[in-house]
Formats: C-alpha cells, sequence, structure tokens
C-alpha cells in the first residue's frame, strides 16, 4: 500500500509548475551522471525536482520505487523532496478537518513536556484496527527519526509490529535494533508479536535477539537467563539505544495471558492489586510504582526505569483501557515522544 494512501486523511498536496519548460522532463535534460571512482553524483535541476515530486505526491509511489527507477537511493530521493518544497516546487495546503488534530498534538506536547507528538485520526474509512491504524501512521514518524550510526531498541506487540512492517524499505548504515525484552514466542516459528525483527529487515540493518521467554517460571530462571554473557550483551545494547519505540498494556485483557505466559490465575491475581496496566511486561500501580506481586520478579528485559537514559523515548499506543498507565507513566516523564488516535489523546 503506497504511503500517499494513508496521508490522505492529512495532507492535500498540489505540485506547483514553475515555468519548466516540457524540455526539462527528459531522464537526459533532468539529470546527468559523473562517474569518479565508482562513485556518480548526480547534478539535479528544476525538472528532475519537479519529476521526482510528482511521482511522489501525485501518482502516490513510494521513495523506494522512485529511487529504483531513477537509480538513485533512497536517500537522495528524500533530500529531493525536501529541496522540492524549499524551492516551492511543492506546496501543501492542510484541510481544515486535521486541525484539531493538530491543535492535541499541541495542547499534548505542553502537557506532558513532550518533543515529538502525532495524533492519528479515529475514523480512517477502512476496516483496519486501532492498533493497526496507530501502527501504520506512527511509521511515517518514526522514518523522519531514522539516522546512520544509530541503534534502535524495540517492545513487542501489535502495535509495534505493525509499525515495523509498515517502515518503508531503506539501506541504512551501521543500524542496530535490539529488542527490549524477551520473547512472546513459546516455539521456535516467527514470532507475530515480534517487531525488532520486521524493523531490521525493513532498515536492513543489524538485529539482536534476546535469548529467553518475556516472563520465566521462577526468578531463579530469571537471573541465570540474565547473567548469560549473550543476554547481557543485548541488554547493554538498548540501554545505549539512540531510540527507543515502546507501548503499554491494559488491564481488561492481557497479550502475556492470552500466549500462555500467565494463568488465568495468575492473572487474576495480579487484578487483584489494582494496577493499571503494564510496561515493558511490568505491572503497575496507580502510583506508576510496580506492584508488589512475584510476576515482576520474573521479566526477562530491560527495567523500566533504566530506560530514562535513552534519548529519545517514543509511546505508541492507545485505547480506552491504556489512559490510565499512558497518563501516569507520561506524567512521570517515561517518554519525550507521544504517537496515539484522537480518541486516547482528548482522554489524555
Amino acid at each position: 500500500m503506497h504511503k500517499c494512501s494513508y496521508l490522505v486523511h492529512l495532507f492535500k498536496c498540489y505540485i506547483v509548475a514553475l515555468s519548466v519548460a516540457s524540455t526539462c522532463w527528459p531522464a537526459t535534460a533532468a539529470f546527468g551522471w559523473v562517474r569518479h571512482k565508482h562513485r556518480r553524483t548526480l547534478m539535479t535541476s528544476i525538472g528532475l525536482l519537479a519529476r521526482v515530486a510528482h511521482q511522489y505526491f501525485v501518482l502516490g509511489e513510494t521513495q523506494q520505487a522512485i529511487a529504483e527507477r531513477l537509480q538513485i537511493n533512497r536517500t537522495k530521493i528524500h533530500r529531493l523532496l525536501a529541496e522540492a518544497k524549499e524551492r516551492g516546487i511543492v506546496s501543501i495546503r492542510i484541510n481544515a478537518g486535521t486541525s484539531q488534530a493538530l491543535e492535541m498534538e499541541e495542547q499534548l506536547r505542553r502537557k506532558y513536556r513532550l518533543d515529538i507528538c502525532s495524533v492519528t485520526p479515529d475514523d480512517t474509512g477502512s476496516e483496519l484496527g486501532l492498533s493497526e491504524v496507530i501502527g501504520i501512521y506512527a511509521a511515517q514518524t518514526v522514518e523522519t527519526l531514522l539516522r546512520d550510526d544509530m541503534t534502535v531498541a524495540m517492545a513487542w506487540g501489535r502495535t509495534m509490529r505493525w509499525l515495523a512492517s509498515n517502515i518503508e524499505p531503506v539501506a541504512l548504515r551501521n543500524v542496530t535494533v535490539v529488542p527490549l525484552l524477551g520473547s512472546l514466542s513459546r516455539r521456535s516459528s516467527i514470532d507475530k508479536y515480534d517487531a525488532a525483527a520486521v524493523f531490521a529487515q525493513r532498515t536492513q540493518a543489524e538485529s539482536y535477539y534476546l535469548p529467553g521467554p518475556i516472563i520465566c517460571d521462577s526468578r531463579e530462571s530469571r537471573e541465570t537467563i540474565l547473567q548469560q554473557p549473550s543476554a547481557r550483551e543485548v541488554i547493554q545494547k538498548a540501554l545505549n539505544a539512540d531510540l527507543a519505540l515502546m507501548s503499554v498494556g491494559g488491564t481488561t485483557s492481557s497479550t502475556l495471558r492470552s500466549v500462555g505466559y500467565m494463568t488465568d490465575e495468575e492473572f487474576d491475581d495480579v487484578l487483584r492489586l489494582k494496577p493499571i496496566g503494564n510496561f515493558l511486561g511490568y505491572f503497575f500501580d496507580r502510583d506508576a510504582e510496580l506492584i508488589d506481586h512475584p510476576v515482576n520478579e520474573r521479566i526477562v528485559g530491560v527495567y523500566p526505569r533504566d530506560t530514562l537514559n535513552i534519548p529519545k523515548r517514543i509511546l505508541v499506543s492507545g485505547g480506552k483501557n491504556k489512559v490510565g498507565i499512558m497518563t501516569k507513566l507520561l506524567e512521570k516523564g517515561f517518554f519525550t515522544g507521544l504517537i496515539t488516535d484522537q480518541g486516547t489523546g482528548s482522554s489524555l
């Protein structure tokens, strides 16, 4: 699905022709190649900028598709689109219908002292669920944060998986992707909740795996896993990440229970302590402190408060059942960025 189809709710783009003669459109006039020691330098013209902008904004082609057609790397296409805006070749008008979301973003940014805030529409005119919609829109925001020579740490979950699956394929240099916690899968087959591996594949990054389940059978088993050199390496890489992409879970349902890591009895026992939700597998109370329950002593992964040293910490979540934990963790400064939907944003 083209990226343009996702942006149709937010933008109406118009390509402005700046007296570009028809002779500017042929590829031979639009750009020339200079070869030197196996490197190709692209000399741009207004014609090339207009061509790239037309293919991206009007035809709805992805940056990767345009790059392959013109034999230019995707990073160059991104720069050309930015230059097209700066030089006035592209003019963007924001529909009045999005003003409410933009105002909400600013309010949330100020209230929770966020560097980044993106609010997705509730009604997308599709049959996609809330997790899918948030994940798709989140991918567009996250793409702007990706750089060469960076480490990305990721949580798991349906929303995170949709985010990872919708990142436009791009070849980044020296990028590492690591999980923030253990696996949800009890089998060696592909974990449908694993976002880090998918994200690494889409960005051609080096991927690491944290050996062990999200919840161990005992505290001793957890300690044994975390003492392994391979596990310590992954945890340390996650703590030294440049960007962390995370989500939270509510209490009305639990992925941990649905995949078999918590029994119904154990989950009900946790609920008696009135948690507001879970973050990185840990259950929190109404003061945003960990509840006093054995399950919190068996989690394999990064300790929540240890993520505070990661420069960019983005919360990607939404839903009425998650408002409580989202509010408390945002108030405590756990995140520097938020991507959610309008309904959840209103409650926050």
